[in-house]
């Protein structure tokens, strides 16, 4: 929407503000991104706006239109999170989705079961690392039969037997790498059936 859409220039002004409003929270996504983010909210005030014609004053309509959409820091967090989400998931950049997950969770979003995921894919990559560091105490660990532990543990019953020796290592980079993939591939999907049904307004 631009000048010509409004007959009232006090009513142009409300919707300008909004926009710029909304440019400088979203200003944080790269510029397609955000040039997209903000044609589908201009697209849902354009639609509202003229849903609202019952409403015989311009500014009033134009009014009730920002009003019901909100601050845009209400909703458009929860947005950028999923949007730098999806990016790093089609990318397949790991330090990208882990830090976008922490975003997307602490947001309120619902992919704290994903975050879950994938701290067991890092968590797996520390045990890597103990291993190398602590060979004699990391590791799986069973003692008669019994499951003692799984990774670094720091006192360890001298009748418990380690099993998988250096071959843990090797182990654990071939399960994350395996499961690391399938994560980011069913977050992918999961990104592509949320996206056409995102609203701004319930």
């Amino acid at each position: 929407m631009d000048r010509k859409n409004f007959h009232l220039e006090e009513s142009y002004k409300i919707y300008h503000s909004y926009i710029k409003h909304l440019r400088a929270v979203s200003s944080c996504l790269s510029q397609s991104d955000q040039e997209d983010l903000i044609n589908e909210i201009e697209s849902h005030i354009y639609e509202a706006f003229h849903d609202t014609s019952y409403i015989s004053s311009e500014k009033e309509r134009i009014e009730m239109v920002v009003r019901n959409l909100g601050n845009p820091e209400s909703y458009i967090k929860p947005i950028i999170a999923e949007r730098k989400l999806s990016n790093a998931v089609n990318k397949y950049n790991p330090i990208g989705i882990i830090s976008s997950i922490k975003s997307v969770v602490l947001t309120g979003s619902r992919y704290a079961l994903v975050s879950i995921m994938y701290l067991l894919i890092l968590i797996s990559g520390l045990i890597v690392i103990a291993k190398l560091l602590y060979p004699s105490k990391t590791g799986l660990f069973m003692n008669d039969g019994d499951f003692v532990g799984l990774g670094y543990i720091s006192q360890i019953n001298l009748e418990a037997n380690e099993l998988l020796g250096y071959w843990i290592i090797p182990l654990l980079i071939l399960v994350s790498t395996i499961f690391y993939f399938i994560i980011t591939f069913l977050l992918k999907r999961i990104l592509k059936v949320d996206k056409p049904n995102k609203r701004f307004v319930k």
